[in-house]
């Protein structure tokens, strides 16, 4: 198949569209680098407060227990939602995990807390303070070694 020749008439074939210069309203804020992000836009609402998530340390398995006293008295921190706290979300079509509630860990770094803070520093920095117990579960994958291999293999048959 040769791409010699354009397909129909349509403004991109036509070259009306492509490759032409085109004025953007926020083209120069942008460029320069004067264009306000949304987390910079305080003008909007007082008083904005930040979030910060916490991720599992493990691959798979359960929360065992979750400490958050530390985090809790760290200096901004207006609350903190932990997964423990919530009943299970359900999964969305394209989910492959739950997103939130409930002990179980179904992959790496997925959200177990949320810290809640006056500023985005004051968040992450109290967020490293959460401390989470686990419970692990071995993880059965193809291609993995040894018995996990074998194992993989005998369900397969």
């Amino acid at each position: 198949m040769k791409f010699d020749t354009p397909a129909t008439s349509n403004p991109i074939d036509q070259l009306k569209v492509v490759g032409k210069p085109t004025d953007r309203i926020d083209g120069k804020y942008k460029t320069t680098g004067t264009a306000p992000y949304a987390y910079e836009r305080h003008d909007v609402v007082a008083n904005q407060a930040y979030g910060f998530i916490v991720g599992s340390g493990i691959a798979k398995g359960r929360v065992a227990s979750m400490d958050v006293e530390e985090a809790k008295a760290a200096p901004g921190v207006l609350a903190i939602v932990t997964t423990l706290d919530m009943p299970r979300l359900g999964r969305g079509m394209l989910n492959a995990a739950y997103l939130f509630g409930g002990p179980e860990i179904q992959h790496y770094h997925q959200a177990i807390a949320v810290v809640v803070a006056e500023s985005f520093e004051q968040a992450r920095a109290a967020a490293h303070l959460v401390r989470v117990d686990y419970v692990r579960q071995r993880q059965v994958r193809p291609g993995g070694r040894g018995e996990e291999r074998a194992a993989y293999r005998r369900r397969q048959r």
